[in-house]
């Protein structure tokens, strides 16, 4: 089973993704290994508009320490992701 997005909401997700694992200062190999999947298999999660296995999302999730909504908001800036990250520190 996969999420089911339209096109532009995929690519959010994949980009919220992305957003939060860089500001967790986390490389791609970690969470790849973590997920004990190829670097480049992950990459291609935040990078292509390809639907993501939920169960994958929550373990990612698990892995950066934040609660899985937050790769869906819409509206995910730096200074939120700042403010999420401060709160659940």
């Amino acid at each position: 089973m996969y999420l089911s997005t339209k096109g532009d909401d995929k690519l959010n997700l994949q980009n919220n993704v992305k957003k939060i694992r860089q500001a967790k200062g986390v490389k791609q190999k970690s969470v790849a290994e973590f997920l004990n999947i190829s670097q480049m298999r992950y990459s291609r999660i935040e990078n292509t508009n390809k639907s993501i296995d939920p169960i994958m999302l929550e373990k990612i999730a698990k892995f950066l320490d934040v609660d899985v909504s937050i790769f869906f908001d819409d509206k995910l800036t730096e200074s939120v992701i700042s403010k999420y990250l401060l709160s659940t520190s």
